[in-house]
């Protein structure tokens, strides 16, 4: 299809239809407002922000950072509230208001309960009338759609729903309509959801699916897919500008709106990296394992104890075929306080300061079926608790201290305390307050036997034992993505397996789950899942049938043994 971005039409492929959709071909539209700031991200005193991390992460960082962040606008500055009026798949006329989309497509795909069908008379008069109303309530239209409710987990707002519904009564005077200089779509074709956009090209090289081009795929994991050398296949996007955008500027030959297809087309063995929104992980993970490839999953793995099965399920019939993106285990301070720790007997004591990013309560972070902060942030903190622990020690209880009055959301500014069998005890504290321009910040206080280890940002560290304190450092502040993708596509060249244990996955994903359902239902202690000791059983030494025995001895999975 054709779709107007940034004042120039461009060829993309069709929105993927999801189950609370319906796709609409157009035959003329109304734009009625643009989104402002549609990432929903607070950006302060950016240029003061640009010199402090030339200082702490480096010029080579800071650049790239910069320059990702100037052309953020190419991929969401562009997104707008528009009313159509065109034709479903069955025929039906139609009008219908479509959120955070281009001004002008071919296709749009809307909200089922933002439809409402007209007649054949229906004229191009009375779509200016409905669009005309419309924008008498533009005060309380804009705020209720920021949220993309077609992915979100939740129904339009009823008060959405009233303005909607109220904007087809008589008495309004035409507004103005926007026609497409471009043939309508035909509503009864096939939809086209993989678009060709470069040359097939022979290369020995393992081919890779991209799902998901936010942010991090553009800043970090396709220079990393480039740098190891591997055949860029398909790139996949819900938004389909920037699936064919992101194709193009990187030399992907598919651009797709379909990340199943993306999957299942893509030649065996291949790699597929899951970067999607986090609803998706699990499910797209466990259908590329089945399909053959190779898989790397960004975090969080996980987002419901449904999705921590199919994982589980997965990673012991697929043994090292999914390897978990958790890129604070690559760091070089952090294995060097593992390797100090390792001298020290007894429990562990770690407590993790983590000041977070300020994000706008319409943020995708805090969709309702995207988990909480503690899924899509902390759990990097738990991760790296169970890192340090070794062994994967079960945990025993899980507390949450209670909301702070005055806070946006209900997932802000609370302590997490986990206990273990062994008697160790992590302590996490997501806060969004204090000094913002250095972004994320954290400080980790380690402590077992008679020494205490002190990570500051990631960045500086304190080894503190016998009286003695040993300082290190690295020279820029670094989250250690970089080294985390170097070194799993380097196992994967060598057809070596992930190293990334079940066990862990496990442990994280119920302190995670656990959290995040503690902030839903305002409780303050959780049980401690009763599937993880048999899971943990099972995931450690897979008792697996015959048919579970077969798929795993595939050489695309490998064979051996996760390392923890």
């Amino acid at each position: 299809m054709r779709l107007l971005w940034h004042d120039s039409w461009i060829d993309a492929p069709d929105y993927f239809v999801p189950d609370q959709g319906a796709s609409v071909a157009v035959e003329a539209t109304v734009p009625l407002f643009r989104i402002e700031n549609a990432t929903a991200r607070v950006s302060k005193q950016p240029g003061r922000k640009v010199a402090v991390f030339l200082m702490t992460d480096g010029p080579r960082s800071t650049l790239r950072k910069a320059r990702t962040k100037r052309r953020e606008p190419r991929f969401s500055g562009d997104l707008h509230t528009v009313v159509v009026v065109g034709r479903l798949a069955d025929g039906r006329r139609v009008v219908a208001l479509a959120i955070r989309v281009p001004r002008v497509a071919q296709q749009l795909v809307v909200h089922r309960r933002l439809v409402r069908d007209v007649p054949e008379s229906f004229s191009m008069d009375d779509l200016g009338a409905i669009a005309s109303r419309l924008l008498r309530s533009q005060h309380l239209l804009e705020p209720l759609t920021r949220q993309s409710y077609l992915y979100s987990g939740t129904e339009p707002a009823e008060e959405l729903r009233t303005i909607w519904l109220q904007a087809f009564e008589n008495g309004v005077s035409p507004g103005r309509v926007t026609r497409p200089t471009l043939a309508p779509s035909d509503p009864m074709r096939a939809p086209d959801l993989m678009l060709p956009v470069a040359t097939s090209r022979s290369s020995r090289a393992m081919p890779v699916a991209l799902l998901g081009a936010g942010d991090h795929a553009r800043t970090v994991i396709i220079p990393a897919l480039c740098k190891a050398g591997l055949s860029l296949r398909t790139v996949s996007d819900r938004e389909p500008q920037i699936a064919v955008t992101v194709a193009r500027e990187w030399g992907f030959e598919y651009a797709t709106t379909d990340s199943e297809r993306a999957i299942t087309e893509l030649p065996r063995p291949g790699l597929v990296v899951v970067a999607t929104a986090h609803d998706s992980h699990a499910r797209l993970a466990t259908l590329a394992a089945r399909s053959g490839h190779r898989v790397f999953l960004e975090k969080p793995p996980v987002v419901t104890e449904a999705d921590v099965f199919e994982l589980r399920d997965t990673m012991a019939c697929y043994p090292g075929a999914i390897e978990i993106g958790y890129n604070r285990r690559y760091h070089p301070l952090v294995r060097r306080a593992r390797t100090a720790l390792a001298a020290e007997p007894g429990p562990t004591s770690i407590v993790c300061t983590v000041k977070e990013l300020p994000f706008e309560p319409d943020h995708w972070y805090f969709w309702p079926n995207q988990g909480t902060r503690f899924t899509g942030n902390l759990c990097h903190w738990i991760d790296l608790a169970v890192y340090f622990l070794r062994g994967s020690p079960r945990p025993s209880s899980i507390t949450l201290t209670p909301p702070v009055p005055g806070s946006r959301t209900d997932d802000e500014e609370r302590v997490l305390t986990a206990t273990f069998e062994d008697g160790s005890l992590l302590t996490i504290l997501g806060t969004t307050r204090g000094d913002h321009i250095r972004g994320v910040q954290e400080q980790i206080e380690i402590r077992r036997g008679g020494m205490t280890v002190m990570i500051d940002d990631l960045w500086k560290m304190r080894v503190r034992s016998g009286g003695i304190e040993r300082p290190s450092r690295t020279v820029f502040r670094n989250k250690a993505h970089g080294r985390m993708y170097e070194e799993a596509l380097s196992r994967l060249e060598r057809n070596e397996p992930a190293v990334y244990p079940v066990s862990d996955m496990l442990i994280v994903s119920a302190i995670q789950v656990a959290a995040s359902q503690m902030v839903g239902h305002s409780t303050r202690e959780a049980d401690i899942p009763c599937w993880l000791e048999p899971s943990l059983r099972s995931g450690e030494h897979p008792e697996m049938t015959r048919t579970m025995r077969e798929r795993a001895q595939s050489p695309v999975a490998g064979t051996g043994a996760p390392t923890g």
